[in-house]
C-alpha cells in the first residue's frame, strides 16, 4: 500500500470518528465502519422530515385518499364511474377537519349550491340526488356548526375515505389540490375521467408511482406492474374506454406515462397530480420527456 493511500485512509477514519460515536467490538478494538444513530440524531432527522412535509403542504397543498376506502367504493355497484369522479373532486375541497369548503382559505362551509358549482352540475335535481346518495352511503355527513357567531349547516367527507394533515398510515395517496382543480377545469375532462383515476388509485406503487397488482410491496418486481389487460380487468371497463382514459392530459402532459417492459406496456401516474412517496421530483422527470408530453 502506498504512503499516500495510507494517509488518505487514516484521514478518512478520523473524519468518521468526528462524525459518529465510537464503537468498540468484542475484542476491545475500535470499529470505524459502524455508525451509531443517537436519539438526538434521530430526533433531528424527524424534525427535518416534518419540516419538509410542512413545506410541501404549504407550497403544494394536498389531500390524502385512503387506498382501501377507494378500493371498497370502486367495487360498489351502487356507484358509477361518473359518481366516483364527483366524489374524488370533492375530496380536493376539504379542510383539516374534513369539512367541505369552496377554497383553502374559506372561513365558512361549502353550501349545496357551492357543491354543485365545483362539480360543474347545473341541474338542481341532479346534484340534490347525488348528495342524498352520498349521504345514504355514509360518504358525506351533514352537521350543524357555529362559526364566527353564526350557525351553518356544514358537509363533511368521512375520514374513512380521505383526510388532510398528517397520518402514520401508509395506505394513502396524495392528491395535489391545485392540479386536481386544474385538471377538472379542462373542458375535455369529464367526471368519468376523474372516476377512472379514482379506480386506479388503490394500485399505485410507493415512490415509483407505477400501477401494480400489489401496491404495498416495496420491491418493484414483487409488486407486479399492471399491463393494459390488467388495468381493463381491475377497472371493469372495456379496453377502448381504458385506452381513452389513459390518454388524458394535464396542461398538455400525460397523466399516465406508458413504458415498454418486454412485450407489454406498463403505466406510471404523473406525480404532479398523485403521489404516494416523499419525493415526487424524482419521478416527474419521466413526464418531461417529449414522448410522454406531446404524443
Amino acid at each position: 500500500m502506498s504512503i499516500a493511500r495510507e494517509l488518505f485512509e487514516e484521514a478518512d477514519k478520523r473524519l468518521k470518528r468526528s462524525r459518529v460515536n465510537r464503537v468498540i467490538d468484542g475484542n476491545g478494538e475500535e470499529r470505524t465502519d459502524c455508525i451509531v444513530i443517537t436519539p438526538e440524531m434521530r430526533e433531528a432527522a424527524r424534525r427535518r422530515g416534518k419540516l419538509e412535509t410542512y413545506r410541501n403542504r404549504t407550497e403544494n397543498p394536498f389531500t390524502m385518499v385512503n387506498m382501501e376506502g377507494a378500493k371498497q367504493l370502486a367495487t360498489m355497484e351502487r356507484l358509477s364511474t361518473k359518481e366516483l369522479g364527483y366524489f374524488l373532486v370533492l375530496q380536493s375541497y376539504i379542510g383539516y377537519g374534513n369539512m367541505l369548503k369552496m377554497s383553502l382559505d374559506a372561513r365558512v362551509p361549502m353550501t349545496e349550491k357551492g357543491l354543485a358549482e365545483v362539480l360543474r352540475i347545473r341541474d338542481k335535481r341532479t346534484y340534490s340526488n347525488l348528495l342524498r346518495k352520498f349521504m345514504e352511503l355514509g360518504l358525506i355527513q351533514s352537521q350543524r356548526v357555529s362559526l364566527f357567531k353564526k350557525e351553518y349547516e356544514a358537509l363533511y367527507i368521512s375520514k374513512a375515505y380521505c383526510l388532510r394533515g398528517t397520518s402514520k398510515e401508509n395506505k394513502l395517496v396524495k392528491v395535489f389540490i391545485e392540479a386536481m382543480h386544474e385538471l377538472y377545469s379542462q373542458q375535455d375532462i369529464k367526471p368519468a375521467d376523474i372516476g377512472f383515476l379514482y379506480r386506479i388509485l388503490p394500485y399505485m406503487h410507493f415512490d415509483s408511482n407505477h400501477l401494480v397488482r400489489h401496491p404495498y410491496e416495496r420491491g418493484f418486481y414483487s409488486a407486479e406492474a399492471l399491463s393494459l389487460r390488467d388495468v381493463v380487468e381491475i377497472t371493469g371497463m372495456d379496453e377502448k374506454n381504458v385506452k381513452e382514459h389513459l390518454r388524458i392530459k394535464l396542461s398538455g402532459v400525460h397523466v399516465f406515462g406508458s413504458f415498454k417492459a418486454g412485450k407489454n406496456s406498463v403505466y406510471k401516474v404523473n406525480p404532479s397530480l398523485f403521489y404516494r412517496g416523499v419525493a415526487p421530483e424524482l419521478v416527474k422527470s419521466d413526464f418531461t420527456l417529449t414522448e410522454q408530453s406531446r404524443n
